[in-house]
């Protein structure tokens, strides 16, 4: 028996737990901040690739011409920790002919590095350096943030402010108002790549201007709120 009552109090009460949640009214809302700022570093993807008719042929020039590479860009001033080895390729070019057995005609070897430019000032003549030493892909120029935490805090908080704000003029237009916040959620977005194209006879004919300009760091945040009547 004892048993049994307690198992209808709680049936009972969820009911009641049920029943107030449904009578309460609540809004799901979700907002977006921004921040913009001044990039303080360039990365720049660059590197060497070289073809042989042999497989250590090709790897030997490859290695030689990004050693000087290498070498260029640090007595151009920059250190090594701002150089930093991408990607280290080697495989067979085959013959185009279709429809049967293709032979290998060379090898290519491809090196990548990213290069961290910290003075843009210097940037676009540090690039030239390195495609005048013998580098001869250059896939992307990247403005960045070293430590992007405080930007991305200045749109979170962004985001909050628009959050709350949004939710007191939708309850005001239906006529409600905003008893409290039930629940909030935040979320800091990738920075955004925007990637500067270069072709390598650009930047040896006439030379190249890095213009970092800005970044929008994005954040996001969604909350529920109870709304009553005035």
């Amino acid at each position: 028996m004892t048993a049994a009552l307690a198992a209808g109090s709680f049936s009972t009460a969820a009911a009641q737990q049920s029943e107030a949640a449904f009578r309460t009214t609540t809004l799901n809302l979700s907002a977006q901040g921004e921040a913009r700022v001044k990039p303080d570093v360039v990365r720049v993807s660059l590197g060497v690739t070289t073809e042989a008719a042999t497989a250590q042929q090709a790897a030997s020039a490859n290695a030689a011409k990004m050693t000087a590479v290498t070498t260029a860009l640090r007595r151009a001033g920059l250190a090594s920790r701002d150089l930093q080895t991408q990607l280290m390729q080697l495989m067979p070019r085959y013959s185009e002919r279709s429809n049967t057995p293709r032979d290998i005609v060379a090898y290519q070897a491809t090196t990548m590095m990213s290069v961290t430019l910290r003075d843009f000032d210097r940037a676009g003549s540090i690039v030239d350096t390195a495609v005048a030493a013998g580098a001869n892909q250059v896939n992307g120029i990247r403005p960045d943030l070293t430590d992007p935490s405080a930007a991305q805090r200045e749109a979170r908080d962004e985001a909050l402010r628009a959050l709350q704000a949004d939710a007191a003029k939708i309850a005001d237009v239906m006529g409600q108002r905003v008893v409290r916040l039930v629940s909030v959620n935040t979320q800091a977005y990738a920075l955004p790549v925007p990637i500067v194209q270069h072709r390598v006879e650009e930047l040896v004919v006439t030379g190249s201007r890095i213009d970092p300009g800005e970044l929008n760091v994005r954040a996001g945040a969604s909350g529920v709120f109870e709304l009553a009547p005035k």
